[in-house]
């Protein structure tokens, strides 16, 4: 089974193209047809509606600050279900 930082890498490396970047390098230079890609990316893939989240810019911008975000997102759908 593939971890979700395997997925997402996967993903950011696909973006990356053209960009001095790889995974485990810290904050990528995304633009903002990259950000409004790693959006559309959690929205199909997590179900996560950025416009409900207190997301930051920098959020977007590395493996562990979207896994972070993917963490937080799930973690409070599952709270809320149980209540």
């Amino acid at each position: 089974m593939t971890s979700h930082r395997e997925r997402l890498n996967e993903f950011l490396i696909s973006i990356a193209a053209g960009r001095d970047w790889r995974p485990g390098s810290g904050a990528m230079d995304l633009d903002s047809l990259a950000l409004l890609q790693v959006v559309t990316y959690l929205e199909q893939n997590y179900g996560i509606r950025l416009a409900e989240q207190d997301v930051e810019p920098d959020d977007l911008r590395s493996t562990d600050g979207i896994l972070s975000l993917i963490e937080r997102s799930t973690n409070a759908d599952t709270s809320a279900h149980q209540s």
